[in-house]
């Protein structure tokens, strides 16, 4: 009884902190808290020390010489400097959230656990981050980590609360409806009217449960539905040419309100409550690729769903006329830059990949294949050919045969 009253008693500690930290969890549309992203030599995180945004005098000579050891891979010598730096500036949510990666990767955890609980405090909010975050993945079982996980699942409502009311600051109640489906943990901030919003709705409704049922089942946080009107649009989506956008660390999805943008945008957020259920971080090929895909369809009334042809069709044809189709290697490997600069040729192509393997009837079955292997093969490559039955190189040349027939 003792220690089920200390964990209890921790827990709400811990959750007393998550509430404290509220502005890093992204409530509000005008919050801009920082976002770790791990250790992962290939993209280390560089928070605003480094450029001298931060700490002024001091800027980029410690914190230069940490992302050097982070990069090197070097993590007593990391440990050591972040050790310096957080002596120096104790409440660093972004440092002491690294230094809790670098100490759970040379195997002690319990001072991991020690810098974590110091990050959380210090008002680092990305929770789902770190349960994704491969350098925390031993700490995964640690007392202190699941304790942040289950304290964030139960304050999540009410943080989703807040955060529409910070949006109802911001924009009142003119013109705007503030609606929450917790049974869907959906919650809507709409200018549309009355039949547009009841048409948007019935349609997010009937994609939000199919996806659970398909794809995505198990539990997430709220995700906040906000279609603001024309000026205020202008105001979140800068870029004329987007036509929304989801934010996971805010779980916030912000559209123009076009059907195929809410469409695209809510199957990433569902995806991600998923990949966060799971611990999961699934590379951009498959992310994009099963978003492009939910653009358009149709719910047949036995439940199932038919992915209908758009406008990628047309372009996905195009390059394959002009041979300008990138191979599947180049596909799987996507990083987001390169993701930006080709999107003409990776999302219609994305989206013509994702129509065959669901026209093929392998959707679900691959995907199912995909998580459950994560761990040996993250780039789903695997999974394809489990689910095909053929090497990924026949499964690449039988969709170029249906792209010229049938895509």
């Amino acid at each position: 009884m003792e220690n089920m009253r200390r964990t209890g008693l921790f827990v709400t500690a811990v959750a007393v902190a998550l509430l404290g930290a509220a502005p890093a969890l992204g409530v509000g549309p005008d919050s801009r808290p920082l976002r770790p992203a791990g250790l992962n030599p290939a993209r280390p995180y560089e928070s605003e020390c480094a450029a001298g945004g931060r700490y002024g005098a001091v800027k980029p000579v410690l914190a230069d010489r940490i992302f050097e050891q982070l990069r090197a891979q070097d993590d007593q010598a990391a440990a050591e400097l972040l050790e310096r730096h957080i002596e120096l500036h104790p409440a660093d949510p972004v440092m002491l959230y690294n230094a809790a990666c670098v100490q759970c990767r040379l195997g002690a955890l319990d001072r991991s656990a020690a810098y974590f609980i110091k990050a959380v405090k210090s008002g680092f909010g990305d929770i789902s981050h770190a349960r994704r975050d491969p350098d925390l993945r031993a700490l995964r079982g640690h007392a202190v980590f699941r304790a942040i996980v289950d304290a964030r699942a139960a304050a999540d409502e009410m943080l989703a609360h807040r955060q529409m009311e910070a949006w109802r600051q911001q924009f009142g109640d003119a013109g705007y409806r503030y609606e929450v489906d917790s049974a869907r943990r959906l919650i809507f901030i709409s200018s549309l009217d009355d039949e547009r919003h009841a048409d948007m709705r019935g349609m997010l409704d009937r994609q939000t449960d199919h996806l659970e049922q398909t794809l995505f089942p198990g539990t997430r946080d709220h995700v906040l539905v906000v279609i603001p009107n024309r000026q205020d649009a202008a105001d979140l989506l800068t870029r004329k040419h987007v036509s929304g956008l989801y934010n996971h660390r805010r779980r916030e999805l912000v559209t123009r309100g076009h059907p195929r943008a809410v469409r695209h945008e809510l199957a990433h957020a569902i995806h991600h409550g998923h990949m966060d259920a799971l611990g999961q971080d699934h590379p951009l090929w498959i992310q994009e690729g099963l978003a492009s895909l939910y653009e358009d369809y149709e719910i047949l009334d036995d439940g199932t769903v038919r992915f209908l042809p758009n406008d990628r069709n047309q372009q996905v044809q195009t390059l394959a006329a002009n041979q300008w189709l990138m191979t599947w290697a180049e596909l799987v490997a996507l990083q987001p830059a390169a993701m930006k600069k080709e999107a003409f040729r990776v999302y219609p192509q994305l989206r013509s990949v994702m129509r065959f393997i669901a026209a093929e009837g392998h959707l679900e079955s691959w995907y199912r294949s995909y998580v459950e292997g994560f761990d040996t093969d993250p780039t789903g490559v695997k999974a394809l050919e489990l689910a095909f039955g053929l090497p990924i190189e026949a499964v690449e040349a039988a969709w170029r045969r249906w792209l010229g027939e049938k895509g």
